[in-house]
């Protein structure tokens, strides 16, 4: 998980300013790259591919909540 309180203020910033309407493309990349590493997931049969996709969606995952929290840290800052 991203620790708001540890990044800096212009960090916050950045992570605001792709929820801004321009920056759709970009959020919706992240998001399909987590739902794309939940589908592998699920047919995943190998416990190294397992391990290794439950860290690149937890990665994405953090990212996106990351983005969302921006806002509400920034108020906090």
């Amino acid at each position: 998980m991203i620790n708001l309180r540890e990044v800096s203020r212009q960090e916050l910033q950045a992570l605001k300013r792709l929820r801004e309407p321009g920056n759709d493309a970009l959020v919706k990349l992240l998001q399909d790259q987590f739902e794309g590493a939940k589908s592998k997931l699920v047919h995943a049969g190998e416990t190294v591919s397992i391990h290794r996709l439950q860290g690149r969606a937890e990665a994405f995952e953090d990212l996106l909540k990351a983005v969302e929290e921006s806002a509400d840290a920034l108020k906090g800052a």
